[in-house]
């Protein structure tokens, strides 16, 4: 069995939500180093380049605003960034040295579309909340995903049911990626707007990604 021998073993807390609208997907990505856009892809990546700043603080009155902060858990062995943490002055919340005072922080989560039937965005706001929580001995009891497509966040309670939810994915993601083992494909409604769907293993039985590709290369070379 693989031992995690460095944090760069650790998994990416964004390949939770893959993870959970489709395993085969995380493993083409987070396994078998595979990416492919769409239209969706880019413009969630173009919306994120705003977002992602860290050199970008902002101060209103009583709250400051810090991007793209890392955090990582040795828990559980996961790692990200987190798109914007909004932090408000309570004097039940973090002593944050630099400006002599206790503030609370809130995590937001920023998405491109609109709020999913699903739980994939929440799973992974929840294991960036868990991560930041081992970091600061803090617990956290909600946070926030703003989707530009209805431009306004939605608040998310960090039950211990969804704890509980973000728990056994990582601990299922770690079976699969100690194994390098790429989970099967399963036809769903969303392979249209998946941005692997023209090259999926469910298209080619038998196959993987990187066979696909490597004949790809030698047809074209």
């Amino acid at each position: 069995m693989k031992r995690y021998n460095t944090e760069e073993d650790y998994l990416l807390i964004s390949g939770i939500q893959h993870f959970m609208f489709c395993k085969h997907q995380w493993g083409l990505i987070h396994i078998e180093d595979a990416w492919q856009d769409n239209v969706l892809t880019f413009e969630g990546s173009l919306l994120h380049e705003k977002v992602h700043n860290p050199e970008l603080n902002e101060s209103r009155g009583d709250i400051y605003i810090s991007r793209s902060v890392a955090v990582i858990s040795h828990k559980y062995k996961i790692h990200g960034i987190i798109d914007l943490i909004e932090f408000v002055k309570d004097e039940n919340g973090l002593y944050i040295e630099e400006r002599q005072a206790y503030y609370r922080p809130y995590i937001v989560e920023y998405k491109r579309g609109k709020p999913k039937e699903g739980l994939e965005d929440k799973v992974q706001l929840c294991a960036q909340a868990m991560a930041f929580e081992e970091m600061q001995d803090i617990v956290l009891d909600y946070g926030y995903i703003y989707y530009f497509q209805i431009n306004r966040r939605i608040k998310v309670s960090f039950s211990q049911q969804l704890r509980k939810t973000v728990e056994e994915l990582i601990n299922e993601m770690n079976v699969y990626y100690n194994k390098k083992e790429t989970p099967k494909p399963i036809k769903m409604k969303s392979c249209r707007s998946c941005s692997f769907t023209n090259f999926c293993s469910k298209n080619f039985s038998n196959k993987n990604i990187k066979k696909y590709l490597k004949n790809v290369i030698e047809e074209i070379s």
